[in-house]
């Protein structure tokens, strides 16, 4: 037999035991939140660094970028200012103009003496030529040995090409090198600009630039962060694309220098960890020691008052909770005692209580012999205690329930706590009784003793249960004759639901003609000027363009002379369906009058209104009405006012737009005339 274990030896160490786990668990998880906090932050940190120095190369093109093309305007101009030459030659090394065929027409260069070459073969001449914009081409090596990138800007000359500016910015002694060597941060921390062959444009490191750099790789889409593992070290790689350009910037730092400030917490938390277990140990064992030798002196106690020999209940304890505890137990031994006389009496009652009972209660044996009959069983059978007491017990219950009876005796058998069910017992002079038998197995310690059988007599029940039969039958003819009513209220309230369906429908259709033009489908006048001054009200508020478009067909009295006024009409509807097709969804088309139409263009400028009215204007005449009955063409007039620059109202708006529509009419139709003020000029 294995010696006991001591609880007490046990508590103890399985409290050591788990404040080590707890205090373990705590140190790992903070380590590694730490840590992931620390690597988050150098993730955000180097973006942050990527956007700047994006942004400030960005920025550095850009200004020379304005100072070719200031350079090419003078050039146009013939007027080259000495003082651009001076600023340009203090942002590039060499400066070159190249005519429309790639001959070096004139250089500018403090370093070198350039060849006047043909270089329409270099690929920054074709770039720029085929793109007619800025280029920044990939690195090259000089005549001098030093390297450089090429940024071209186009000169324009009546809307063609007609050469070019070519400046050379120096790698390693531009602004752009000294701001990137600056950018570099923790101990291992640097950043690059690399160009479409992975040549080393900028670095802190001199000895790199002009080198081909493939110790990363350069994937990654327009901008990306990652961990990469080269050469046995782990690296925190960021790589973006400096917007515009060909060049890839890029930003290394070695991960266990950004983790170094982790590793020592680690060391800081686990010294800290251990001092607290150790005085956790001390402060949780000595206490619990002492409580678990009192708990045992109480086990001994209690196992006392179990054998019934309190021999040590009169001992005093040391501590005052065990003294205490001691005092629960006597009052404890005392109250039993009351509750066992108590259960005396209380059996006592419910013998007396069976036997006076309404319901007619019989006991059996293990072997279904009659043990016990009260005196109302008695009453109702009509037998006397010494008659029932030797007559099997299925002859009490009629012939067809004996099988049923027997079958709800072994479910009880089964583990069953309690089995009903609707049976007819049979009395004396042989009448049948219906009753409610309910059976009850009685155990005595959890071993099956007996079985109570206890009866209720339905008698009346059934008459009540006839009645109730008769009673549902007559509710079930009403029922049917309800159904047939509520079927034909169903259906005059679908009726009604169709009529007021239909009226919805028609007061819809009312309040669409009400604001729709009959003959065009769109909009009316009174919608039109109650539309025009809720969009006033919103462009106000939003401090938005509000564009409005008068259009009016040319010479249409002599169509509708010529052709008709049903052809008029049928011209009136594709040019609005025209209107339509060229406006947006939240735009307002509207039929003015007559001949008229008017566009509210939300949110829309002057120059942008231009646009649309002149894409319908074309539209239109490039329209063939012939199968409508017009073989000639059709064209449009068209008179624009805008919102703020030409009115603050709904009224002036409309007024100006009719105004330029006249000024369109008068310099000979088909032609779209914006308003302008006294003062004002506008050229599209």
């Amino acid at each position: 037999m294995k010696k006991p274990v001591s609880l007490i030896r046990l508590t103890i160490i399985i409290t050591i035991t788990g404040i080590i786990v707890i205090g373990s668990l705590i140190t790992y998880i903070t380590f590694n939140r730490s840590r992931e906090f620390t690597l988050l932050q150098s993730f955000d940190h180097m973006s942050t660094i990527m956007d700047l120095v994006s942004q400030s190369v960005r920025s550095m093109i850009d200004e020379r970028i304005k100072l070719l093309s200031l350079l090419g305007d003078e050039l146009v101009q013939n007027e080259v200012h000495p003082s651009t030459i001076d600023t340009l030659l203090g942002e590039f090394d060499t400066v070159l103009y190249i005519d429309r065929n790639g001959d070096i027409v004139r250089y500018w260069s403090r370093l070198e003496k350039i060849e006047r070459i043909n270089v329409s073969h270099r690929e920054y001449f074709i770039k720029t030529k085929e793109t007619l914009r800025p280029y920044l081409g990939n690195s090259f090596r000089n005549i001098a040995g030093n390297y450089g990138v090429p940024l071209t800007v186009p000169i324009i000359k009546d809307d063609s090409f007609d050469g070019l500016l070519v400046g050379g910015i120096l790698l390693g002694t531009q602004k752009i090198n000294y701001f990137v060597s600056s950018a570099s941060f923790h101990r291992t921390g640097t950043v690059k600009i690399l160009d479409g062959k992975r040549t080393v444009l900028f670095s802190a490191d001199p000895t790199e630039i002009g080198k081909i750099f493939d110790k990363f790789s350069l994937d990654g889409g327009y901008k990306s962060i990652s961990i990469e593992r080269v050469e046995g070290k782990d690296y925190i790689v960021g790589i973006s694309t400096i917007p515009d350009t060909n060049w890839k910037l890029l930003a290394t730092v070695e991960k266990e220098d950004i983790l170094a400030y982790s590793y020592r917490n680690l060391r800081y938390v686990t010294v800290l960890s251990i001092f607290l277990i150790l005085i956790l140990i001390l402060v949780i064992a000595l206490p619990l020691r002492k409580l678990l030798s009192s708990l045992d002196f109480l086990s001994k106690i209690a196992s006392e008052y179990v054998l019934g020999d309190p021999s040590q209940s009169t001992i005093i304890s040391n501590f005052r909770e065990i003294n205490d505890i001691l005092r629960a137990l006597k009052e404890m031994r005392n109250i039993i005692r009351e509750r066992e006389e108590r259960l005396k009496e209380e059996q006592t009652y419910l013998e007396n209580l069976l036997l006076e009972m309404g319901e007619g209660v019989l006991v059996l044996d293990n072997n279904k012999k009659i043990r016990f009959v009260n005196r109302s069983l008695l009453e109702m059978l009509g037998y006397s205690e010494r008659e029932i007491n030797n007559i099997d017990l299925l002859k009490l219950f009629t012939p067809s329930d004996r099988e049923k009876v027997l079958k709800i005796l072994e479910e009880c058998l089964k583990g069953k706590n309690e089995c009903k069910g609707r049976t007819s017992i049979v009395s004396k002079d042989g009448r049948e009784i219906p009753v409610l038998c309910s059976i009850r197995l009685l155990k005595i310690d959890e071993k099956e003793t007996n079985y109570l059988l206890v009866f209720t007599d339905l008698t009346e029940i059934a008459k009540r249960e006839k009645e109730l039969e008769d009673a549902l039958e007559e509710i079930k003819t009403l029922n049917e004759e309800l159904n047939k009513r509520s079927q034909q209220l169903e259906i005059a309230l679908a009726s009604l639901d169709m009529k007021l369906f239909e009226t919805e429908r028609a007061k819809e259709e009312a309040e669409r003609l009400a604001i729709t033009d009959p003959l065009t489908s769109l909009f009316n006048r009174r919608f039109l000027e109650e539309k025009l001054s809720n969009e006033l009200i919103r462009a106000k508020a939003y401090n938005n363009y509000l564009s409005i478009v008068m259009a009016d067909i040319d010479h249409f009295k002599r169509i509708n002379d010529t052709y008709g006024h049903k052809v008029g009409d049928e011209v009136l509807k594709a040019l609005a369906l025209i209107l339509k097709a060229n406006t947006r969804g939240n735009d307002t088309v509207a039929r003015y009058g007559g001949e008229e139409f008017v566009i509210i263009l939300s949110n829309v400028s002057k120059y942008d209104a231009y646009r649309i009215a002149e894409r319908i204007r074309l539209e239109v005449e490039d329209t063939s009405f012939e199968e409508i009955g017009v073989p000639e063409k059709i064209t449009v007039s068209f008179g624009i006012s805008c919102f703020p620059e030409d009115g603050e109202d709904a009224i002036d708006l409309l007024k100006k737009a009719d105004q330029a529509l006249y000024q369109a009419k008068s310099q000979g139709r088909n032609r779209v005339v914006v308003f302008t003020g006294p003062s004002e000029s506008i050229h599209f």
